[in-house]
């Protein structure tokens, strides 16, 4: 199937979706996934797994290093949100990622590992200044690849957050839409209502989750 009839038969499959069960779970704290395939008898339990997989191939995209790496890295208890930051707060401050890191962990918190070093964006930096949790440090440096390295409108990422999509959600959301040429959020709403789940929408954009890695590449590239 080309990509203009797959596309059309995604948006109509957003279009007619009934609805589904199963819930598509957002990237949780175990990262030991044993579902990495789509499986009809059990929709979204691949879910988390893709999620996870759009995010690293997006970091390791975005700031050049290896995504075995970053995976290895989550996968001995370093938080995913701590890699984003390290990463965004590095590119700019010309520290290393791991050196951010060490200083995370030894000064107990982002405000304290950056305090005084110049750099950084505005929006992240008034979000320090503010207090803003990991999770919400993270949130902006996935925003901000997803403008500068996807092109997507930053209009359409405030959509998406406010139709509940956390940060993996936006960037395989955007990573498909800019794909089929289809718009991003009513893949987000669909999938949220638990009409579809991401698994599914894969499959019928005929993909498989072993070839987000490239395509995330070739977007970002």
């Amino acid at each position: 199937m080309n990509r203009s009839a797959t596309a059309l038969a995604l948006a109509a499959l957003l279009a007619a979706a009934s609805p589904s069960p199963a819930v598509a779970a957002p990237a949780g704290a175990c990262h030991c996934y044993r579902d990495r395939t789509f499986d009809p008898a059990r929709p979204a339990a691949a879910d988390p797994y893709i999620l996870a997989t759009a995010r690293s191939s997006l970091l390791s995209a975005a700031f050049g290093v290896d995504k075995r790496s970053l995976v290895s890295a989550v996968m001995t208890g370093t938080a995913a949100e701590d890699l984003w930051v390290a990463h965004h707060a590095g590119s700019r401050t010309g520290q290393s990622a791991a050196a951010l890191l060490a200083l995370r962990q030894d000064r107990g918190s982002w405000a304290a590992a950056l305090a005084g070093l110049p750099g950084l964006d505005r929006p992240f930096a008034a979000a320090l200044a503010g207090g803003a949790d990991d999770a919400g440090l993270a949130a902006l440096a996935v925003d901000e690849v997803l403008v500068s390295r996807l092109h997507i409108d930053p209009a359409t990422i405030r959509s998406l957050r406010a139709a509940g999509a956390i940060p993996e959600e936006r960037i395989l959301a955007s990573v498909l839409a800019a794909h089929l040429q289809v718009p991003t959020r009513p893949l987000v709403i669909e999938v949220r209502a638990g009409r579809v789940s991401w698994g599914g929408v894969l499959r019928d954009a005929g993909l498989a989750p072993k070839d987000l890695d490239g395509l995330i590449r070739r977007l970002a590239g």
